[in-house]
């Protein structure tokens, strides 16, 4: 498999996370580092010593955002597998044989681990949405570790093959952080590929309340707007837009979404979807 870690400035963070890594029972084939513009050094250092000698793939960026930096990961990587994972997080021993193994058995689906944060000892393995900011609520693993169908995956570790990957078209044009990973469970959901549970590959992610480097006020605005058009219609729509309406630079915001290419986006999600978005809702629970 390859694995791919979008990073930008996060120190030792980095490093840590690949330590757990490569301290599995499973390493990957190959892992790339995607420096999304970082200042702070980290993923320079990759270069040198025992990260050099792994052969750990280090691609730097214009600072572009975290789906982009994924993707661009992606396209570098020559595994039918790809893995995508946080810069700050740990692997425990057996995850990524565990997510390998669920790769072989379902080739077609888009897999969430479970996640727990640091320090904290309940797991959640995917999440459902519980408003119209598209807010999301982590859901317990099943008890007996089976697969399970899952509305959302995370974006913190997901795996899916090459082929899938390519299917969906990747992550979305989303600016910064935020809902890339709602946007394409949707994407996957609508296109008959499941989004599926895998309860025994297990890790910590390092929940934060902000990253260590500075956001754009209106990126999360402008990744809503965008999900709001591409997918929902109606009232849903409007009540995702109402949210944007109370954000700093909402004017703007709105515009460059209006003006973007929202419509084309849509009409081919449209033309080659086998499920629909009410039919998401229908299944999984609504947030009203």
């Amino acid at each position: 498999m390859s694995l791919v870690v979008p990073s930008l400035d996060e120190g030792a963070e980095l490093h840590e996370t690949l330590r757990s890594v490569y301290s599995g029972s499973v390493v990957p084939a190959e892992t790339i580092v995607v420096d999304d513009g970082g200042a702070d050094g980290s993923c320079a250092a990759l270069a040198r010593g025992e990260w050099r000698d792994r052969g750990v793939l280090v691609h730097r960026i214009e600072r572009s955002g975290v789906a982009a930096a994924r993707n661009a990961g992606a396209g570098l990587a020559k595994s039918p597998y790809l893995v995508f994972l946080d810069a700050h997080c740990r692997l425990e021993e057996d995850c990524l044989a565990r997510l390998g193994d669920a790769l072989t058995a379902r080739p077609d689906a888009v897999l969430a681990p479970a996640v727990r944060d640091f320090g904290g000892s309940a797991y959640g393995c995917g999440a459902r949405l519980i408003d119209a900011e598209l807010r999301v609520r982590w859901l317990p693993p099943r008890a007996d570790g089976a697969f399970s169908p899952l509305p959302v995956a995370p974006g913190g570790c997901l795996a899916l093959s090459r082929a899938a990957f390519d299917r969906l078209g990747g992550f979305g044009a989303f600016r910064e952080l935020g809902l890339e990973d709602v946007d394409l469970s949707l994407r996957a959901w609508r296109a008959g590929v499941d989004v599926v549970a895998v309860p025994s590959a297990r890790l910590a992610h390092r929940f934060r309340p902000q990253p260590p480097y500075r956001l754009g006020a209106a990126s999360r605005a402008y990744n809503l707007a965008r999900v709001a058009l591409v997918h929902f219609d109606g009232r849903r729509r409007e009540e995702c837009l109402r949210k944007v309406i109370g954000t700093p630079r909402a004017a703007g915001v709105l515009v460059d979404a209006f003006t973007g290419d929202w419509e084309q986006h849509r009409d081919r999600l449209a033309a080659t979807s086998s499920r629909t978005v009410e039919a998401f809702f229908d299944r999984f629970g609504d947030w009203r």
